[in-house]
């Protein structure tokens, strides 16, 4: 059974079957470096999402705006490549393993589409498992088997199918066991597909549709009642206290108070009291009657089944009405079970459902909005206009206007469950939500208005004058709004009615041959006198009437004909309008009309390249790029097999590259990424065969011989149609972890390919480990510290050799294997065996082990050291031949780490060589200071962006505290980023203490300074570029605020779990004028004229694991700050003290000694210093004990602060600053930063 997810929609992936990296021996440049950490997600609301193969993949922003920025190899696949590509605005994650199934269509290629992922509740923050549906080999096998580590959640034997739940720790496992074809035909399977999980989707937005004018005229839904299926309600908020009158959970969890918040919000647009905001935001029918569905469990999610059963519910409960703002993920025809179920209970019960688009652009209409009796409704803007997000027609497969009509969904203020929305929050009892969820109950409000007007209409009478009385939204197409924006005083007054409320049609190409399509239209006159019906077709020959006029009498009802005409569509175009029936009294009816005609299409048969001599096998992923309209598919290729694509007429661009494998013995022992970039011409059936005859190598490279390739790279190919559309941008990229594979290029023929780019990026730093024997060189041996081993080693092992082979046969408790360095070469990524095998040879005294192979999935402190495959066969000659005795350094992180990028634009090149000249990159001197766990190796992160589309991140490693220089190629734009530590909640990880710097693009030659993780920690408001964090726009104050960036000003982000506290909102004289339980999180009212306030956010920092954040544990601001209306967005002039403490790397001062340090001030919005009219300074160890600082003022503008010598202690700083226009800041900084050492960590390095 499905699982359904209604709040944020996700189109339809794009046909995508993808080729991606191997399982390769390490490349010359291989250096040794664990495996990187998840790094932080840095735009928006991004994270990490785990895959059905058990890799980790790191992404940033949300819906359409996803972005992958690393992907690291599950358990017991180090080795393993991906291709990372971006298509029809969605972004996926292919590791190589899974191209196969794939393109034999055995696993849906949805379990690797990052975007749908995330958006549909499987991101690592969200579920800590994954849902799969697996169906039956063959017709006549029986039901599938369930892999071990997953868990059977359904079974449905008539259509030999099963829904199982795979907990993500388990996941590599069982993929192993249903990676191929003939494992998964062992246990049943034929084919496995993501189970598809969909999310939960008014003082401005009750007038803008007209419902106030209704309030006044006694119009509030009285008599009502509508059923709300939805995540529950707070039975406890007042808003809503007295409004419901039945409930019932579906769910599972026994109650149905809401501790989601989205079913609260909804709830309160439809029938909210306003009670706690003194009638302000009262809902659109606050007279009427609520029953409560709880379909969705308290994490926003549900099954099909508990929204079947909830919607038979609310029709037993004479619900008129039904609310759902909720939707599946993939684009419908609306012959789905859940479309089909609102289809048989409207017809059944003569209800009305009201159900939300969706959130996801074009083409994207989804169940159960899909259904043909459903009133699907989209968003518009408080300004009228259509909100980008909202989801558009027509309906996919069977014509039909989806949506049919609009409501207000964006920024929709309504009520707050308590305990929830804690970033959307307003005050305690509010909060501001966005979506298509938000604009459904505002109709399905209106429609409880209408019949309290009229109890005997039925459902489909509802919607019809609804439709028809809808207010033109200007800019938008039938597509986009349906009929307009829900008009409820014209929905009141109406007096005709229309039947069919829409009409659609579709004709194939080619469509100018199409036949017309001849309709009847229905006109009900409800009133008490006859009409005269006026009607008309717009402009154009598409829609034709018969009669211009027609009579309707009293009561009764009239026929007039229309014809539909195809013919006179543009081919691959679809065309909005409406008849429109007028009558005296300026009486209005409307009926939209959609004809899409198909485009003319042929079919284009692709070819893969054969492996060239020495090579094996080829897989290729191409993406297909529409050069005019940049809407783009993904194809997958295995070896020369043809495969068909059928597109419409034009000109493609095929962008993509081909994984080539060597092999000796049928062992794979090299990779090669092949990129290429070729135009093709579609206006007729026709062939495009691929070749990789002309590629040459692509190297990156830099004058630093002791430098070796690091963490995570790529090379890849972007393409930019302008079409205006963010989904036009697409590409392929091929990350690689410690360069594990060659990289070459095709050069591009048939002239420029504008808008396209071929980069490569790679970074470079020291060696962790180098071996050797004794009197040979260094490095001598390629050597990769396993993720599995500890983190970081600095020392050095000398022993003689042990080879154990395999290692099937070896019992190490039996051996002489104390101080020996273990040669192991596994058979097989079993994990059980060489876990097990793995710790017996610790738990022996080794003093190393070298091994090939990537099957471990426990850490041990014996240094564990991956060694290229390609050295054991000399290695083993050299031991046949006596006794070896080998030496292992562990040598830390260097002091130079290099971030590479070039890249060539409109063509791919005959391959490159691009190497740097340290004298030629940028240079950034870094201190990388700490407050916790010194030894604990971090990953810096740096990425460049190109036409907003993040390329890939490139990593590097150090292990602070320590000195390190980066050097970047100049006139990129670079963003880095870095954190502090992992901590866990349950069975989810989140990064604690992320920063992020500021994007800058550097100059040849330039020398720059870059402090990180530098006490004390507090906002930076005014120190960073990016966007402001708090803004007055229009009557309101907009917070989302970070506490804990460090004193360089790196931006940071809010930990998950980890962070707590509050933000207020005073006047000046104290009275509290809103609340929000959240540090740095909230949306405040404010009066329109000039006035000063105060603004206090208080954040915690409680970290699970004490030592892991020491310092910075909460920090208090209150700003006193001046404000007025703002047409648009504006940064609100808050102050931000520039800390600049002399620290240790430890962050901690000389207990001896007084400490001095300077302030500096700046604003939010004003880059620049500002001059301190007063400042104050407090310090203690106790959090109670203040005593007063030093503080004067200095020559250059700052002030030099004194804090006496305190020995021991953690220090904590509370400052006062003014500046000339009266605006303040007082802050307290608690755990500031380190007196002496404190805590046992200060010593461990």
């Amino acid at each position: 059974m499905r699982r359904t997810r209604w709040m944020a929609f996700c189109a339809t992936a794009l046909a995508a079957a993808l080729a991606g990296g191997t399982l390769p021996a390490a490349a010359d440049d291989t250096p040794a470096f664990a495996a990187p950490s998840a790094p932080p997600a840095t735009a928006g609301r991004g994270g990490t999402v785990t895959l059905l193969t058990g890799d980790v993949v790191t992404y940033s922003g949300h819906g359409n705006g996803v972005q992958i920025s690393s992907i690291v190899p599950g358990t017991g696949r180090d080795g393993m490549g991906f291709t990372r590509f971006r298509a029809g605005g969605h972004e996926y994650a292919v590791p190589i393993d899974a191209v196969g199934q794939i393109a034999g269509d055995r696993v849906d290629r949805r379990l690797f589409d990052v975007t749908e992922l995330a958006a549909s509740g499987y991101a690592d923050a969200d579920t800590d498992s994954l849902r799969i549906l697996v169906g039956g080999a063959t017709e006549s096998s029986p039901s599938p088997r369930a892999p071990k580590g997953a868990r059977v959640a359904a079974a449905f034997p008539t259509a030999r199918t099963s829904a199982l739940d795979v907990p993500k720790k388990s996941a590599g496992t069982v993929w192993e066991q249903i990676g191929t074809p003939s494992r998964a035909r062992a246990r049943g399977i034929g084919k496995v597909w993501l189970d598809g999980r969909v999310r939960a989707t008014l003082d401005r937005s009750v007038p803008q549709i007209g419902a106030d004018r209704a309030h006044r005229a006694g119009v509030t839904g009285k008599g009502t009642k509508v059923a709300v299926l939805d995540t529950g309600y707070d039975r406890n908020h007042p808003d809503l206290k007295n409004a419901v009158v039945a409930s019932q959970d579906f769910t599972g969890d026994g109650d149905v108070q809401d501790m989601q918040g989205h079913g609260t919000h909804v709830s309160s647009i439809i029938a909210g009291s306003g009670a706690a905001s003194a009638g302000r935001y009262a809902g659109v029918a606050p007279g009427a009657e609520l029953v409560e569905g709880k379909v969705l469990d308290n994490d926003g999610y549900g099954y099909d089944s508990w929204i079947l059963a909830g919607m038979q519910w609310a029709v037993d409960q004479d619900a008129g009405v039904v609310n759902m703002s909720l939707g599946q993920t993939a684009a419908s025809d609306g012959t789905d079970p859940l479309s089909a179920a609102v289809d048989r209970l409207s017809a059944e019960h003569g209800t009305l459902f009201v159900i939300a688009a969706g959130n996801s652009g074009d083409h994207t209409i989804s169940a159960p909005g899909a259904a043909d009796a459903a009133l699907t409704v989209g968003s518009v803007t408080k300004s009228g206009a259509m909100s980008p997000f909202s989801s558009r027609g027509p309906r996919e497969g069977r014509p039909a206007v989806k949506p049919e009509i609009s409501g207000p969904g964006s920024d929709i203020v309504a009520a707050r469950a308590a305990g929830t929305l804690d970033d959307a929050a307003v005050t305690e009892q509010y909060a501001s939500l966005s979506g298509t969820s938000m604009a459904a109950p505002h109709v399905a409000g209106a429609a409880a208005l209408l019949a309290q007007r009229h109890p005997d209409w039925s459902g489909a009478r509802l919607k019809a004058a609804l439709i028809g009385s809808a207010a033109r939204v200007d800019g938008a197409t039938v597509s986009d709004t349906g009929s307009g924006l829900t008009d409820v005083p014209a929905a009141l007054a109406t007096a005709v009615l229309a039947e069919p409320a829409t009409l659609a049609a579709e004709a194939t190409y080619p469509n100018s041959s199409a036949e017309p399509q001849r309709r009847e239209l229905t006109w009900t006159n409800t009133s008490d006198r006859p009409l005269r019906l006026t009607l008309s077709a717009g402009q154009g020959g598409a829609v034709r009437i018969g009669a211009r006029t027609l009579t309707v009498p009293a009561r009764s009802s009239a026929v007039s004909k229309v014809t539909l005409e195809p013919s006179e569509v543009e081919a691959g175009t679809t065309y909005g309008g409406a008849v429109t029936a007028t009558w005296p009294g300026h009486g209005r009816a409307t009926v939209p009309v959609s004809i899409k005609a198909d485009p003319q299409t042929y079919t284009l048969t692709l070819t893969g390249p054969a492996p060239r001599a020495g090579s094996e096998a080829t897989t290729t992923g191409v993406v297909l790029q529409n050069e005019r309209t940049g809407t783009s598919q993904l194809i997958g290729l295995t070896g020369t097999t043809p495969k068909k694509v059928t597109l419409p007429r034009g000109s493609y661009r095929a962008l993509g590259h081909t994984w080539e494998y060597d092999t000796v013995d049928g062992t794979v022992v090299g990779t090669t990424a092949i990129h290429f970039a070729r135009r093709a011409t579609v206006d007729r059936d026709t062939s495009l065969a691929l070749d990789t005859g002309g590629a040459r190598p692509v190297r990156i490279g830099v004058d630093d011989g002791s430098a070796r390739i690091a963490l995570q790279s790529a090379t890849g190919i972007a393409s930019h149609i302008d079409t205006g559309s963010a989904t036009a941008d697409t590409g392929l990229v091929a990350p690689s972890s410690a360069g594990q594979y060659r990289v070459e290029a095709v050069p591009s023929t048939g002239g420029t390919l504008d808008g396209l780019t071929f980069f490569g990026g790679l970074s470079w730093q020291q060696r962790e480990v180098d071996g050797h024997e004794p009197g040979s060189s260094p490095q001598a041996l390629k050597l990769l510290l396993s993720q599995y081993s500890i983190y970081s080693w600095l020392g050095t092992a000398t022993g003689e050799v042990v080879d154990i082979g395999t290692g099937a046969d070896t019992d190490p408790a039996s051996m002489d294997l104390k101080g020996r360095i273990v040669l192991w070469t596994p058979a097989s990524s079993d994990t059980s065996f060489n876990n097990a095998l793995y710790q017996k040879l610790t738990d022996a005294g080794t003093a190393a082990i070298m091994y090939v192979g990537y099957g471990l999935s426990v850490y041990r402190p014996t240094p564990i050291l991956r060694l290229d495959e390609s050295g054991v066969p000399t290695l083993r000659d050299r031991l046949a031949q006596g006794p070896l005795t080998l030496t292992l350094n562990g040598v830390g992180t260097g002091a130079d780490a290099y971030y590479l990028h070039h890249s060539v634009d409109g063509r791919i090149p005959a391959g490159a060589d691009w190497f740097d000249r340290r004298s030629e990159l940028a240079e950034v001197r870094t201190t990388q200071r700490t407050h916790g766990y010194p030894s604990d190796p971090k990953d810096m992160y740096a990425w460049t962006t190109w036409h907003g589309l993040t390329l890939f991140q490139q990593t590097t490693r150090y292990r602070p505290p320590a000195e390190q220089t980066l050097h970047f190629s100049p006139g990129v734009e670079w963003t880095t980023a870095t954190f502090h530590y992992q901590y866990d909640i349950g069975d989810r990880v989140y990064p604690l203490g992320t920063l992020v710097g500021a994007p800058t693009v550097y100059r040849a030659g330039g020398d720059y300074r870059d402090d990180w993780m530098s006490a004390p920690f507090n906002p930076a408001l005014g120190r960073q570029a990016g966007a402001a964090q708090v803004v007055r726009e229009g009557d309101k104050l907009k917070v989302a605020l970070a506490a804990f960036s460090d004193a360089a000003g790196h931006r940071a982000e809010t930990a998950p779990g980890a962070d707590s506290g509050s933000t207020v909102l005073t006047d000046d004289s104290g009275k509290v004028l809103a609340r929000n339980a959240a540090p740095g999180r909230a949306t405040f009212d404010l009066p329109r004229e000039q006035g000063w306030y105060r603004l206090t956010v208080d954040a915690t920092r409680t970290s699970p694991d004490p030592v892991t954040w020491m310092l910075g544990t909460r920090v208090t601001s209150e700003w006193r700050l001046r404000s007025g209306h703002e047409r648009s967005a504006a940064p609100a002039r808050l102050l931000d003290l520039d800390y600049r403490l002399p620290l240790t790397g430890e962050n901690a001062a000389d207990p001896g000694k007084p400490l001095g340090y300077t302030v500096g001030l700046t604003a939010q919005g004003e880059r620049k210093a500002l001059p301190i009219a007063s400042l104050k300074v407090w310090y203690a160890t106790d959090g109670t004990d203040w005593k007063p600082a030093s503080a004067a003022r200095g020559t250059d503008g700052r002030w030099k602060v004194t804090v006496p010598a305190l020995g021991t202690a953690k220090v904590d700083l509370r400052s006062t600053v003014t500046d000339a226009s009266g605006a303040s800041l007082t802050e307290t900084l608690t755990d500031a930063y380190n007196s002496g050492c404190a805590d046992i960590w200060c010593s461990q390095r």
